[in-house]
């Protein structure tokens, strides 16, 4: 597994978009190595008002350093901007609509932040290409409460807006956003993205009744009523789990996956003045998938809501859930709801062993992670932050470490060293700029401090 390095600012870390400089979802993966230090162009023009601030103390006369000083402007002239991490046609129609995997018109109705990303859950109010039968879809950005990513689309409650997307997990739902924030388009630009699909490229598959509309009906059974329990894995009387169970069964045997909400209701939202909609909004708490064989036999299916999301959102319960099921092939669509009892955060806790993965242990997950940091030379510390992440129906430890300035995450994928990914965080001290700063290379570092020496060189030998 490639290595990536995500540095920042400020406790935040900035990563490359999928837009660089190619198409996100149809051309190479971007470069995510390490980018070489910089330093804020501020930096260095403090460090030029200095000199100035000395020559006029110094007086020097007939501004014979002058041809001195503009090299060094110079220099600031060349810097680059870190803003400029799209190329200028990735803001084009033209550009993204070939390079989506599908294009929709969709209503925010809950934004959820984790350390390093956000969920943004949207329903889905017309498909424009590629349609799937799904209502509510996720969309991934990466941004967190301790993350910003350039570019990176934002979102607001009951914003309305063209959704360019990149599909994560079809069969979850899951996507992300081609080219960021150029992928989101207002309403208005309905028609021109319209016009622009005739000209889009056949992808590989392609046929004019790939897409079908009308998926046949659900072929699976829930028997109601679907129960919930909380589950103490350690035994130290505050709930690992909330588990979410209802029997099942199907006349089309074969490998179903569902894929389950606990949220909570808002109320209703303000109308959009766009739209003319009002919509109910809800604050998701956690979402789980769930992955089962089912036949003719009637089987109990669960689904599994970690604790730790639960305590950490601070909300009681009861709580909502709702729950969709797909196969292989079709996405069927809602499933059933349930309503839970009436817990309290406080009876949950993040646990110490998961229910399923390839590492459930978090100290072996955690030994895994030193021994990871020790094959690349990084030193680190004791854990600080701790999130349990899903891919599928897998969870997956990612672990943030102290280390001697920065943060170092390891996400435990497997149990080989490879299958470990690693990044670090706030990487302020790298020298990384802000957004929109501009920046020097470590050549022109170099220039700017010889040169600076040179001065003060002149000037002792007055």
């Amino acid at each position: 597994m490639k290595e990536r390095a995500a540095y920042g600012f400020g406790g935040f870390s900035i990563n490359e978009l999928p837009c660089g400089s190619a198409s996100s979802a149809h051309a190479p993966a971007p470069d995510r190595t390490p980018i070489p230090p910089a330093v804020p162009a501020f930096t260095a023009i403090a460090a030029i008002m200095g000199v100035l601030a000395v020559a006029r103390m110094r007086r020097w006369k007939k501004m014979r350093y002058m041809p001195t000083l503009l090299a060094m402007l110079l220099i600031l002239a060349s810097a680059t901007t870190t803003a400029a991490m799209l190329t200028e046609e990735a803001g084009e129609i033209s550009y993204q609509v070939p390079r989506a995997d599908r294009i929709a018109i969709g209503t925010v109705t809950d934004i959820r932040s984790f350390h390093d990303h956000t969920i943004v859950t949207i329903e889905v109010d017309e498909w424009l290409d590629s349609p799937l039968p799904a209502k509510a879809i996720t969309v991934r950005t990466e941004c967190g409460t301790n993350v910003q990513t350039e570019d990176e689309a934002s979102f607001a409650v009951n914003e309305t807006a063209i959704l360019m997307l990149e599909d994560v997990d079809v069969s979850e739902h899951r996507f992300r956003m081609v080219c960021g924030e150029a992928g989101k388009h207002p309403i208005s630009d309905r028609d021109a993205i319209l016009k622009a699909l005739p000209d889009r490229p056949q992808k590989s598959g392609d046929s004019e009744d790939e897409v079908v509309r009308n998926p046949p009906p659900n072929p699976v059974e829930f028997i109601l009523p679907a129960t919930d329990r909380g589950l103490d894995m350690d035994r130290d009387g505050i709930f690992d789990y909330l588990i979410v169970e209802i029997d099942a069964r199907t006349s089309e045997p074969g490998r179903y996956y569902l894929h389950g909400e606990l949220y909570v209701p808002l109320g209703m939202l303000e109308k959009n003045e766009e739209t003319g909609m009002t919509g109910i909004g809800f604050h998701i708490i956690e979402m789980a998938p769930a992955a089962v064989y089912l036949n003719e036999s009637v089987r109990t299916v669960s689904i599994n809501f970690e604790g730790g999301s639960i305590r950490n959102n601070e909300i009681n319960g009861p709580y909502e859930v709702k729950v969709d099921v797909n196969n292989e092939t079709w996405g069927f669509g809602h499933a059933f709801d349930h309503t839970t009892g009436d817990y309290e955060y406080t009876q949950f806790e993040q646990p110490d062993l998961l229910l399923s993965g390839p590492v459930r242990s978090k100290a072996d997950a955690i030994k895994l992670a030193q021994e990871k940091a020790a094959g690349l030379g990084i030193a680190v510390r004791e854990v600080n932050h701790t999130e349990i992440l899903i891919d599928r129906s897998c969870e997956m430890w990612a672990l943030d470490f102290k280390g001697e300035t920065f943060d170092e995450r390891f996400v435990i994928y497997g149990t080989d060293m490879d299958e470990i990914e690693h990044r670090t965080l706030n990487g302020t001290w790298k020298g990384i700029p802000m957004k929109g700063v501009p920046a020097i290379g470590a050549a022109g570092v170099v220039a700017i401090v010889a040169l600076v020496g040179a001065l003060l060189v002149r000037v002792r030998r007055r």
